[in-house]
C-alpha cells in the first residue's frame, strides 16, 4: 500500500494537508452536531414520559439512566465517523461521505426538533 506522499507529487503537498484540514473541521462539526441531537434526544424522552404521565420515579430512573446511554451512543457515533472520515482523504472520497456524515446527522436532528413540537402540541391544553 503506498502512502499518501507517494501518490501524489511534491507540488501536492499542501492538497493534501488541505484535505486533512476539512477533514478534521468536518469532524468537529459533526461532534458538535451530535452533542446538539443527543441533548434534544433528552429533553424529547423526558417530555415522551411527561405525555404518557409516567410516575416520577419511574422519570427520575429513566432521565438518569438515558444519560449514559446516549453519551454511549454518541461516543460510539463520533469514533465510528472519525474512521470513516480519516479512510476517505487517500481515497479521494472526503467530500460525498462528508455529506452523508453530515447530512444524516443534520435530517436527524431536523426530525428530532419536529418530534419536540409535536410533543410540546399535545402536552397543551
Amino acid at each position: 500500500m503506498n502512502s499518501v506522499q507517494e501518490q501524489f507529487d511534491a507540488s501536492s503537498s499542501w492538497l493534501i494537508r488541505g484535505k486533512y484540514a476539512l477533514y478534521f473541521l468536518v469532524w468537529v462539526a459533526f461532534v458538535g452536531a451530535t452533542f446538539f441531537l443527543l441533548t434534544r434526544l433528552r429533553l424529547n424522552l423526558i417530555l415522551m414520559l411527561e405525555v404518557f404521565q409516567v410516575n416520577r420515579w419511574a422519570r427520575s430512573a429513566v432521565h438518569n439512566f438515558s444519560f449514559v446511554i446516549l453519551g454511549l451512543i454518541g461516543l460510539s457515533l463520533v469514533i465510528i465517523v472519525e474512521n470513516y472520515l480519516r479512510t476517505a482523504v487517500p481515497r479521494n472520497l472526503l467530500l460525498r461521505r462528508t455529506a452523508i456524515s453530515l447530512g444524516s446527522a443534520l435530517i436527524l436532528l431536523a426530525g428530532s426538533l419536529a418530534l419536540h413540537r409535536f410533543q410540546i402540541y399535545l402536552l397543551m391544553p
